[in-house]
């Protein structure tokens, strides 16, 4: 049973991933007090408003949702003092807690990290596992403390990084696993049925945020490391590159590393395409299963071949 009646919660989180997990919270019912959510982007030319899932969903469902640039904010402490929750459930918010907020429910303030803590602390867990090559990943539990991500661990799971997993499949992965283990902290700790422990500092490694000079696939690098880019950025940001002489962007959404050594490889340059979409890379080459030319739908490599001509392509 995940039911969660008479638990009031405050949830600080901001992107789908946070949603996924305050969704569950709500179908479970707890009760949601207040949402706490990174305030709106304004982008285009026509200045367009866009909440963040969090915050439209909130809203939607005619919850208290809040929006402030900090959480020392006076007027936000003002508006949230008189809340009495059992919880703080923090899960992506993307910026740092303080004390007021850690000391604020009646149990704790507890964060969901996509990673196997203390390796992958901060915004990119994700992205930055499937770059490492690391074989397992994990979702963690752990009572939140004013230094980022440090906090001691209530419950973790661990999850295996399949060969052809990619940033989404991975992220689905964590959704199922982490969704139940939320509830099941929960309970534990209200029960004082629980155990922290406290991570080690010396294994601790940081996940930056990814940039966009990042993403740009670099066929002088080997195969191996153009592979694990092309996982990591699937589905989003996207890796991608351009074919020589053209301004368009391609996105590479799926390929392999090319085990055998091919004779018609010989005579390519460093980004230099192969009749059956084989690129040259510094070592060794990368087959492309799957890509998206810019402003196209993504295509399987049998339906691009049919229907671009490929002699002499390049890519950079």
């Amino acid at each position: 049973m995940n039911d969660l009646t008479g638990v009031k919660i405050g949830f600080f989180g901001t992107p789908d991933f946070a949603l996924k997990f305050l969704n569950y919270l709500y179908e479970n019912n707890a009760e949601i007090s207040f949402i706490v959510t990174q305030p709106a982007t304004v982008s285009g030319r026509g200045k367009k408003i866009n909440p963040s899932p969090v915050q439209k969903w909130g809203l939607e469902k005619n919850l208290k949702v809040y929006s402030p640039i900090k959480v020392n904010d006076p007027n936000f402490r003002k508006n949230i003092k008189e809340q009495n929750v059992d919880f703080i459930i923090i899960v992506a918010y993307g910026n740092l807690i303080d004390d007021f907020i850690i000391n604020f429910p009646k149990f704790l303030t507890i964060n969901v990290h996509a990673s196997l803590l203390p390796k992958w602390r901060g915004a990119a867990p994700i992205q930055r596992s499937i770059l490492n090559d690391d074989k397992e990943t994990g979702i963690c539990i752990m009572k939140v403390e004013e230094k980022l991500d440090a906090g001691p661990i209530i419950k973790l799971k661990k999850i295996k990084i399949k060969f052809d997993d990619n940033a989404g499949s991975l992220y689905q992965k964590m959704i199922l696993v982490g969704l139940p283990l939320l509830v099941e902290a929960i309970k534990e700790i209200m029960k004082k049925n629980y155990k922290m422990t406290f991570q080690k500092e010396n294994l601790s490694t940081y996940a930056k945020k990814i940039k966009k000079s990042e993403t740009r696939i670099k066929w002088e690098e080997n195969a191996k490391e153009i592979n694990l880019k092309i996982r990591a950025f699937n589905p989003f940001p996207g890796a991608w590159t351009k074919i020589r002489g053209g301004d368009k962007r391609i996105k590479i959404l799926k390929s392999e590393v090319v085990k055998k050594k091919i004779v018609t490889q010989k005579n390519l340059v460093i980004g230099g395409v192969s009749d059956n979409l084989e690129v040259k890379c510094g070592n060794g080459s990368l087959k492309i299963l799957e890509l998206q030319l810019e402003g196209k739908k993504a295509l399987k490599n049998k339906e691009f071949l049919n229907g671009y001509k490929i002699k002499n392509l390049i890519f950079e």
